[in-house]
């Protein structure tokens, strides 16, 4: 087996997301690699298509920056509040920011889309979606859903097409060299999703020996064969959680979603926190070790 590269967070963005790049973003409101999008931005990345199944703060940051061209997801929202996405909402409203294309799926329609796309199949059945807004809207993925006769029953079935993203990007609790990637707690639709992406980075809290990861192979979310390249970044998904390692940082998410009401405030946010930060070192020093320690968790080795 081969050590697999390890990248900073700069070089991730160097080498795999050039501009127009089709990026499916892990995590569910929690484990989002926040210091993705922040990297993202100081690039000044262009043109993206993103696929993520809970937008969040993340998503409304690279839509208030302008790298977003076409988004595929769920809902895109402050869950802190909850509060909408502000600069989300503006621009889907033409009250400023770039336009974007939308496609949306339920949270239900996307997982098993990516269950297809991983498992290789023409379609997944889903949920009945017949009369709803997911159904009947369509924008630049008109062949999204379908519907089958059920082969046990005289009912249609609501289907979703395969889900097969070029690139994913995840946020992981750990990771050895060999690129072997474990989660613990809930992990949402992550193992399907990861399976699912044609070519796959993993983004994790710490780097541990291989004899760690084989005692607790239930944690595996990834093996190394589907994994291209590892970043190990402390911290990565702030200000969202990480089971075991960090809290959720709630006055972040409501400083974010104050200062994004306004244009104004989202550039001032982005200024302070993002680009004059540098890095997710810097951006780690502006919360500052105190900040740190509120939401540090203790824990032993899992």
């Amino acid at each position: 087996m081969v050590d697999k590269p390890v990248l900073s967070m700069r070089e991730l963005v160097e080498r795999f997301v050039p501009d127009g790049q089709e990026l499916m973003i892990g995590g569910f409101a929690f484990s989002d690699p926040t210091a993705l999008a922040h990297e993202l931005i100081r690039q000044n990345r262009r043109e993206l298509y993103v696929m993520k199944t809970s937008g969040g703060v993340l998503v409304d940051m690279l839509v208030g920056a302008g790298l977003i061209r076409r988004l595929l997801s769920c809902h895109v929202w402050n869950s802190v509040g909850p509060v909408p996405a502000h600069c989300f909402r503006r621009s889907l409203e033409g009250k400023g920011g770039a336009p974007f294309e939308i496609e949306e799926l339920s949270y239900g329609a996307f997982t098993m889309g990516l269950l297809a796309g991983a498992c290789d199949l023409p379609f997944a059945p889903t949920t009945p979606l017949l009369g709803t807004g997911h159904f009947e809207t369509r924008t630049f993925l008109p062949d999204k859903l379908g519907q089958v006769m059920n082969p046990f029953g005289s009912e249609p079935v609501s289907v979703v097409a395969p889900i097969k993203p070029e690139l994913g990007v995840f946020h992981v609790h750990r990771v050895d060299a060999l690129g072997n990637a474990q989660m613990f707690g809930p992990t949402g639709e992550m193992r399907y999703a990861m399976a699912a992406c044609k070519r796959l980075i993993v983004i994790a809290e710490e780097l541990v020996d291989t004899e760690v990861i084989r005692a607790r192979p239930e944690a595996t979310v990834v093996p190394s064969f589907m994994v291209e390249a590892i970043v190990v970044e402390p911290w990565a998904a702030h200000p969202t959680d990480s089971y075991g390692y960090y809290l959720r940082d709630l006055p972040h998410n409501e400083l974010y979603g104050s200062l994004s009401r306004t244009p104004e405030g989202f550039a001032q946010y982005v200024d302070e926190w993002i680009t004059q930060t540098g890095n997710h070192s810097g951006f780690l020093a502006k919360l500052g070790e105190a900040e740190l320690d509120r939401l540090r968790l203790r824990r032993e080795q899992w």
